[in-house]
């Protein structure tokens, strides 16, 4: 093999392996951007939600999406939608925490490092915040806080 032939296999191998990954990670995504895409539609039709800035996936019993915007009259409110049977839960934020304090809280209550994520679902059919939190030791802790009172319902920490 000459020189020009070995360049060329070898631009060849790395191209289709670039290709490899980019097309892995796009299919690794896309149920992700797909359950986002139908639970924004889902949000305009059955909760008014004309402008979304907030999207969560919960797994606790069961798993559920949440979207969160502003209605057409600019009231703020969620939308929890149950991901087997489509079921929908509409909340209005009204005096209820807001995201911030809520992850202000639990960073502060656990003192943890870093919080991971918060998203809204169900717990024993009562809107609830799921928060996940990294430890100082790298450990990893959940805390689920009641979504209208803004207290703690229950821990699981140092996992």
């Amino acid at each position: 093999m000459n020189k020009g032939t070995k360049i060329l296999l070898s631009v060849s191998i790395i191209a289709l392996v670039l290709i490899s990954v980019l097309t892995y990670l796009n299919m690794a995504i896309s149920p992700y951007s797909s359950a986002q895409s139908q639970s924004e539609t889902i949000a305009k039709e059955k909760a008014g939600i004309t402008t979304s800035d907030y999207f969560g996936e919960y797994n606790r019993d069961k798993q559920y999406y949440s979207i969160g915007g502003l209605t057409q009259s600019n009231k703020y409110r969620y939308i929890i939608i149950n991901a087997k049977s489509g079921q929908t839960t509409v909340v209005n934020k009204n005096d209820a925490p807001q995201r911030s304090e809520i992850t202000s809280e639990v960073q502060n209550r656990y003192n943890a490092k870093k919080i991971l994520n918060i998203n809204l679902g169900l717990y024993k059919n009562k809107p609830t915040w799921e928060v996940s939190f990294q430890n100082k030791n790298g450990t990893i802790g959940y805390n689920l806080v009641d979504f209208e009172t803004g207290k703690s319902i229950k821990t699981t920490n140092n996992i």
